[in-house]
């Protein structure tokens, strides 16, 4: 009776042992291919996933792109003070004074109320909004990071990422709401008038 017991007992816990054996096995086998399902080769993943190349833009018109521009340069700059789109009000209270001279230039439809603040011209449409602005004189600061009328060009257009071209005698790059524009003389080889040229006179 005894020996019949302790065979039962020792058949019990080989079955039990072979279980835990097969369990363990199978255990190891689905964790063995959930790691080779998951895992990705770092070098695969770079080839495949490539980090995005920042985008540009600001472009030289009439050149190659000009490629990424100075971080210190708005996509809505000012010149003196004053931005495309900005009210006549809001610019006079910028400048701090009224115009010394005005005169209209109607063009290509559009008429244009110009006025003069010494040094810096503005132009406004019928509602009074900004569409133009112009330094041309280098007692009037433009705002611009390390371009000034009388700016050497070569420099400015380094500052801003601009290209200049032989055959040209200015360097434009787009903004918020039209162009910025850099006009220069070839001779002395330095920038003469700063302009910002809103969309609907361009």
């Amino acid at each position: 009776m005894y020996n019949s017991r302790r065979k039962e007992r020792n058949l019990l816990l080989g079955v039990l042992a072979t279980g835990v054996i097969l369990l363990s096995a199978a255990c190891g086998s689905a964790h063995d291919v959930q790691s080779a399902a998951t895992s990705v080769p770092s070098a695969e993943a770079s080839d495949a996933y490539p980090n995005p190349t920042p985008e540009v833009t600001i472009h030289a018109h009439g050149g190659a792109p000009a490629g990424t521009p100075d971080k210190t340069l708005s996509q809505k700059p000012r010149l003196g003070g004053i931005s495309l789109g900005m009210t006549l009000a809001d610019a006079e209270a910028e400048i701090g004074g009224r115009a010394s001279d005005s005169y209209t230039l109607p063009d290509a439809g559009h008429t244009v109320e110009l006025r003069e603040y010494g040094g810096l011209t503005i132009g406004v449409d019928s509602s009074e909004h900004v569409v133009y602005v112009e330094i041309s004189s280098a007692s009037v600061s433009s705002g611009l990071p390390n371009v000034e009328v009388g700016s050497a060009t070569a420099d400015a257009a380094r500052s801003l990422s601009m290209k200049a071209t032989p055959s040209s005698s200015s360097m434009t790059a787009d903004v918020e709401g039209g162009i910025l524009r850099l006009d220069f003389d070839p001779v002395a080889d330095e920038v003469v008038t700063i302009k910002l040229i809103g969309s609907s006179l361009v």
